[in-house]
């Protein structure tokens, strides 16, 4: 995942990286509060650069604009890309991305009420030739669909959560469930690193069984990594990693999933117990760990 580069040749660079070192797609981050491309337009970019990289929002704040607008936008670039596109929307965490603009930053409860009528939207706005929806918050009457996405009912739908309610909604409707910490306190904290265990994670991972039903084996299941720590001095690191989860086993922090430690050869075959384990098949590296990552994505893409 990348929020954008300091300039046209760098951001070339980082695809032509990315697509000779293997990875499958380009995630970009959507906020207004903070430096970074406009992800949309920098993805077109990609699209461009590359005939073979997926492009993907992680994620679209719902807050922005009307949800039929971010459909058109998807579906002009998921034809123009030759479907490749994976939309992913939710209902915003980061209070400056509203503030900055002179925004109200609704509750997490609107907030969330909204992603699910919203995701509604998107389908309508992807199927036939007009769309409309009577809802609470969004209203479409005869709105024209065009262009229409490459695929047919759009993009996959990528929702995100860490906590019961929002997990739920993406069990029941998103096509991929991304397990993030809990971002409700609106800031990365100790708070967000609790809900990163394993144990919640696995706690996680029930909620969406239950809501998801029969529909759970159509649904593919994603996380981030956000920390790759490539070392020979496993135990150390552990205990290091350990401590910042507010765990007191260091074994614990080898269940994080959103954390992979060891040589590279352990950190291969912690992602392919973790995928084992939970099903979770679908991890984005962030930016910042591309060059401890990429050893580990040769050695998976020789097994």
């Amino acid at each position: 995942m990348s929020s954008g580069a300091p300039d046209a040749t760098a951001w070339r660079r980082l695809v032509s990286r990315l697509d000779e070192e293997g990875y499958d797609l380009l995630h970009m981050p959507q906020h207004r509060g903070t430096k970074g491309f406009s992800p949309l337009v920098a993805l077109a970019v990609v699209a461009t650069l590359s005939q073979r990289l997926r492009v993907g929002t992680l994620v679209l704040d719902n807050e922005s604009v009307h949800p039929a607008i971010i459909a058109r936008d998807a579906a002009t670039l998921d034809l123009l890309s030759g479907g490749r596109l994976e939309l992913g929307i939710g209902a915003g965490w980061l209070e400056a991305d509203h503030v900055s603009i002179g925004q109200d930053f609704a509750s997490v409860g609107t907030r969330v009420e909204r992603l699910d009528e919203a995701i509604d939207v998107l389908r309508a706005c992807w199927s036939g030739d007009t769309a409309n929806h009577e809802g609470k918050h969004y209203v479409l009457r005869d709105a024209p669909n065009d262009p229409r996405p490459s695929r047919p009912g759009g993009p996959p739908i990528l929702v995100g959560g860490g906590g019961k309610r929002v997990l739920s909604l993406a069990a029941r409707k998103a096509d991929i469930v991304s397990f993030v910490p809990n971002m409700s306190a609106g800031k990365v904290g100790r708070e967000s690193a609790a809900n990163a265990t394993g144990a919640a994670t696995a706690e996680k991972l029930a909620w969406v069984h239950e809501a998801a039903g029969q529909r759970i084996s159509e649904i593919e299941l994603h996380t981030n990594l956000t920390n790759v720590f490539v070392t020979d001095d496993r135990r150390s690191t552990m205990e290091k990693v350990a401590r910042g989860y507010g765990l007191d086993d260091p074994v614990a922090a080898l269940d994080i999933p959103h954390v992979v430690i060891g040589t590279v050869a352990q950190c291969v075959d912690q992602l392919l117990e973790r995928r084992a384990a939970t099903g979770i098949s679908h991890f984005t590296v962030f930016e910042a760990n591309l060059d401890a990552f990429s050893p580990i994505i040769a050695e998976l893409r020789g097994r």
